[in-house]
């Protein structure tokens, strides 16, 4: 009987010490890693890009990972030599039923997925036309085949 007692009072002990386990960080929620951008009005001094610089897109977004393609894709009064090995451009336009005032940018991995994420927030401006507006982001440099997912709002 004391030997049956033990192995049970042992088995019991073992399963309270395996059995209340937890991993660290297993029951907290997931959360985006929010990454950081820059621009290049900031990077190079340029004025006003929604207005001063073209890409011959159909209202979707590129991603430009060198200069020969941007020199070959982008025009406008404003084309700097962009340090391509600490960046990537990404690159687009978007079509407005308003005039914008502003254009705030969120860059973000999600942790979910693993997918970069560009959220591209227009502000509507007071005026009436309907231009057709480039946006862009400096996001650090991508692995050669990574992608970024754009999702622009009005």
């Amino acid at each position: 009987m004391k030997r049956t007692s033990t192995l049970v009072a042992g088995g019991i002990l073992a399963l309270v010490v395996t059995g209340c386990v937890t991993c660290v960080g297993e029951n907290e929620p997931c959360a985006d890693a929010t990454l950081p951008t820059t621009s290049l009005e900031k990077e190079y001094g340029c004025t006003d890009s929604r207005r001063q610089l073209s890409i011959g897109l159909d209202q979707t977004y590129t991603i430009i990972r060198n200069q020969a393609d941007f020199d070959k894709l982008v025009t406008g009064s404003c084309h700097p030599q962009i340090d391509f090995t600490k960046y990537d451009l990404v690159i687009g336009n978007k079509g407005t039923a308003s005039g914008s005032s502003s254009i705030a940018y969120t860059y973000a991995r999600e942790c979910e997925t693993g997918q970069l994420k560009l959220r591209v927030k227009f502000t509507q401006g007071m005026t009436n036309d309907a231009p057709i507006l480039t946006y862009h982001a400096l996001v650090p440099k991508l692995a050669p085949q990574e992608t970024v997912q754009v999702d622009v709002e009005m």
